[in-house]
Order: C-alpha cells, then sequence, then structure tokens
C-alpha cells in the first residue's frame, strides 16, 4: 500500500505552482501608458489623448480647480468614472481593447469639460 504524507503534497503542490508561474515568465507583459490629465476651470488638458490597442493605460486625473470634477470615460466595455476633489488626484487604470474614438467627461452637472481618448492599432 502507498501512504502519502500531507507534507509531501504539499511539496508538490509548491513546485507545481512555481513551474507554472516559471513558465509563466517568457511572455511579455502589456505595454503600459501613464496620461496626465489636468482639469481646472477651463476644462480639461489636453481635451485629447491618445493611446495603443494592447496598453494597459493608467490617467492621473489632476483636479487643480477649486471644486470637485469627475472623469467619465465611456468604453466599448463600459463606462469608467473616477472623481476628486479640488486640488486632489486620482488614478483610473483599464486595458485597451478597440481602437476607436471615446468620448471623457465630467459626469458632475453643470460641468460642460469634455474630450476624447483616441485608441490607434498598436504599432
Amino acid at each position: 500500500m502507498f501512504r502519502v504524507s500531507v507534507n509531501h503534497v504539499r511539496r508538490v503542490v509548491i513546485g507545481l505552482m512555481l513551474l507554472m508561474l516559471l513558465a509563466g515568465c517568457g511572455q511579455a507583459l502589456p505595454p503600459e501608458r501613464l496620461i496626465e490629465l489636468t482639469v481646472t476651470s477651463s476644462g480639461y488638458e489636453p481635451a485629447e489623448i491618445e493611446a495603443y490597442v494592447g496598453e494597459i493605460v493608467s490617467i492621473r486625473f489632476r483636479n487643480r480647480d477649486t471644486i470637485a470634477h469627475a472623469l467619465m470615460l465611456e468604453l466599448p466595455t463600459g463606462t469608467r468614472i473616477v472623481a476628486a476633489e479640488a486640488g486632489v488626484d486620482a488614478i483610473m487604470t483599464f486595458p485597451i481593447n478597440q481602437a476607436g474614438t471615446f468620448r471623457f467627461a465630467c459626469s458632475v452637472p453643470g460641468h460642460p469639460e469634455e474630450g476624447v481618448l483616441v485608441v490607434r492599432p498598436a504599432p
């Protein structure tokens, strides 16, 4: 009769997990892009930002106004929203899977700020 101890099973499982981790090391990570987007009483700066399909995008939303603002970005995968009080920065991160032009705007009622994210095919 063959008996297996708990410690032996644990070592085998840990070894398999390490092998799977090492096997994945040869895969390249998606490129990352950090975009700085500032909002003031005059609107978004810049009003047009760009990225490429396949990237992981992080938008640093910098509120340099004296009132709260929000950034609402309409993507094919759904609407993303991040808010920032006056003088505060916020981060929004998402993958880019499709080329196109996508609208962003302030979701606070009465705030007219808007712009576009232009996503180009991967270079």
